[in-house]
Parts: structure tokens; sequence; C-alpha cells
């Protein structure tokens, strides 16, 4: 009986390999604390959510994290659309409005 064990090597080490002799260690480095950044600003963006609008995208509180690792460095850099809340600040003339 033989067994044939094949070892899956992620692109990202391949790339820090050539990176390393080529001199551009710091720029893939830097694109890995990046796209890492990214990462956790997007699951802490997600997870601030409430489940019934996840349950709408089709994603399970628990699965979070795993549909994020699934995002590309281009879905990783989305902006979330959803306008700012007005800010509660009042103007005497506001409030002389509503009076």
């Amino acid at each position: 009986m033989s067994f044939d064990i094949k070892h899956q090597v992620s692109g990202a080490v391949v790339a820090l390999g050539a990176g390393v002799k080529n001199g551009h260690f710091f720029l893939l480095w830097w694109q890995s604390v990046v796209r890492s950044w990214q990462r956790r600003k997007m699951i802490a963006a997600l997870s601030a959510l409430d489940d019934h609008i996840l349950h709408d995208i089709g994603i399970h509180r628990g699965e979070i994290e795993l549909f994020v690792d699934r995002l590309d460095d281009r879905e990783l850099r989305m902006i979330p659309v959803v306008p700012e809340p007005k800010s509660l600040d009042l103007t005497y003339a506001d409030l002389r409005r509503a009076a």
C-alpha cells in the first residue's frame, strides 16, 4: 500500500521566497500587514451587523471568518456604502423651529 502525499504551498509563501531573492521582502511584508488589517476590519464590520442582515447576505455569525478568508484583495478593500448617521448637534435655531 502506497500513499502519495501532496503538500499545498500557499501563494504568499512562494511569493515571499521569490521576494527575498529579488529584494522585495519589505514590500511583501507590507502587503501582508495591510491585508491582515483589512481582514480584521472586514470581520469587525460584519460582526457589528444584526443577525437578520447577516441572514439576508447569506452568512451565519459563526461563518464570518471563513467568509472573509475567501475574499480576494479587491473585495477586502470594499467600503461600506451606508451613510454615516446624522450628527445630533442641535443649534439654537433648530430648537426654536421645533418649539
